[in-house]
């Protein structure tokens, strides 16, 4: 994840590739994981049909999870974790009325203190605001959920989530979100 998390799309999808191949296709949550993995690498590097695919092959394997492999652990792949990664490829496909649900359900999941949680997902609730068609709204959620976090969050995947948008922007969202962001 860490290829895609900081720019490199492509190079995830490949590693992400190559895990799936290796996890084989048992109900696993190596095997749900790699293929949520690959479905927002490809979502990002804009193969849309094959990111559509890897939501399918995460879906499927996801709902047959059970036991340790669904536990919510390092090594388990939990409803949570499986309804944040749903959408960011969902928003990265601009599908925003799935992104709206699974963000939605990843909440209901989310414990109230999971400050990185919330922050990733009030980020792609933000970009499917920008292309729902309200670059002001996106920008206005955008500069407090920034101006919210505390310090020691503002740095890493949050920071280049949320520069992302700004560059997406124009007019005053961009100066209002870059103003955030320069705070």
């Amino acid at each position: 994840m860490v290829p895609l998390n900081y720019g490199a799309p492509g190079a995830a999808a490949r590693i992400a590739e190559q895990a799936r191949r290796e996890a084989g296709s048992s109900p696993t949550a190596a095997a749900a994981l790699a293929a949520a993995v690959t479905a927002r690498a490809l979502a990002a590097s804009g193969d849309l049909e094959g990111a559509r695919r890897a939501v399918d092959d995460t879906r499927n394997l996801a709902e047959r999870l059970n036991g340790a492999e669904a536990a919510d652990t390092w090594f388990g792949y939990p409803e949570q974790k499986h309804h944040v990664h749903l959408s960011q490829a969902y928003t990265l496909l601009g599908d925003t009325g799935s992104a709206y649900q699974a963000q939605e359900d990843a909440l209901a999941l989310t414990d109230s203190p999971s400050v990185m949680a919330r922050a990733l997902l009030a980020v792609d609730t933000v970009a499917c605001l920008r292309v729902d068609g309200d670059p002001t709204g996106a920008a206005e959620m955008a500069s407090g959920v920034w101006e919210r976090l505390p310090a020691a969050y503002r740095e890493g995947l949050i920071r280049s989530r949320t520069e992302t948008l700004h560059r997406r922007l124009t007019g005053r969202p961009y100066a209002l979100l870059g103003e955030a962001l320069a705070g």
